[in-house]
């Protein structure tokens, strides 16, 4: 069985005041394991992202717009 929930950050930030350090300890050492912060953003192709976009009819304003900053972005330009 698998369980998804929503938590919200100050949610999380307040379970965790309420911790020991020793289960702090443990849960830091479980990210670390999981190597969660380590994950990176997959990109796709703008020609891919931009298809998509063009398949819901978005005006050409909009695309042209959207192409070019994702062009500019920090994602597609390593910044």
């Amino acid at each position: 069985m698998q369980l998804a929930v929503n938590v919200s950050l100050s949610n999380i930030l307040n379970l965790i005041s309420q911790m020991s350090l020793n289960e702090i300890e443990q849960v830091k050492n479980k990210i670390v394991e999981k190597e969660l912060y380590f994950q990176t953003f997959k990109k796709d192709k703008v020609e891919n992202i931009m298809h998509d976009f063009k398949q819901k009819e978005y005006s050409d304003d909009f695309l042209k717009e959207l192409e070019n900053g994702l062009k500019k972005s920090s994602v597609y330009n390593g910044n």
